[in-house]
């Protein structure tokens, strides 16, 4: 895949004027909330300038997770199909347009145009990891040949994922999950369990796969068909799940 140049120097501020409509945060039981669609924009550009800077597939090992996925055109482990892989002359270049985080800061979506030295132009979507130290990996890597206007300024669309399940509580008790089953990181009795593990992509990855953070108020999946591999995300919003990201890539000639 590949994707376009670096935003302009008043990216920042159309960033906050975009997220200034975006649900106020509250406290989290046992800690602040921390999404923050501005850290996801900051590691995308500090991924698409490291492109620039020290080489294309370099870039992608350095900001992978260890589990992460990328699709070339079918879904394979980023880190073995990466392993001593030349960069290209001229990098890729690319920049988001929107973000989009769940609750609880702990997944994000992230997607825009993108273009080849050639020319040729598309759409990246990326699902970023927040890691130990509070910095992103991305652990999914999507790009379609959606064709995206592109914009004299941009003015990226934040949005954060309507708190839910571990989030609120009404004076009755917890909420209930999606699907009424308690979020991960969520017991049965309503109370926040001390660690959320991680759940791991196989490696290899499934040839369809899904996955949602820590919360479950972001939500992914991909699916392979005969002919192509979709990619669909959802957002938990007011009145219920939004699908957010809907793509389609060709697969592989069988």
């Amino acid at each position: 895949m590949s994707r376009l140049a670096t935003l302009t120097a008043s990216v920042a501020l159309l960033l906050s004027a975009s997220l200034a409509d975006a649900q106020p945060r509250r406290p989290m039981r046992g800690g602040p909330m921390s999404a923050n669609p501005s850290a996801i924009v900051s590691a995308e550009l500090g991924f698409a300038r490291l492109a620039q800077e020290k080489g294309q597939w370099t870039a992608f090992r350095e900001t992978a997770d260890k589990d992460a996925v990328m699709f070339v055109p079918d879904a394979v482990n980023a880190q073995t199909w990466l392993k001593k892989r030349a960069d290209p002359p001229k990098a890729i270049a690319w920049q988001p347009y929107r973000v989009f985080v769940s609750c609880d800061g702990s997944y994000a979506l992230s997607t825009g145009p993108w273009t080849r030295p050639d020319g040729s132009t598309g759409t990246f979507s990326t699902i970023w990891r927040r890691q130990k130290d509070g910095g992103y990996k991305w652990v999914i890597d999507f790009g379609s040949g959606t064709q995206i206007p592109p914009q004299e300024e941009v003015m990226i669309e934040g949005r954060i994922a309507k708190c839910g399940p571990g989030m609120r509580r009404s004076a009755d008790g917890p909420d209930e999950g999606i699907d009424g089953r308690p979020p991960r990181g969520e017991r049965g009795d309503g109370q926040r369990e001390s660690r959320q593990d991680v759940v791991l992509i196989p490696n290899p990855p499934p040839a369809s796969g899904d996955g949602q953070s820590n919360d479950g108020s972001l939500r992914w999946r991909w699916t392979k068909s005969e002919r192509d591999t979709s990619f669909v995300v959802t957002l938990r919003a007011e009145n219920g799940e939004q699908t957010v990201l809907n793509e389609t890539a060709p697969g592989a000639a069988s």
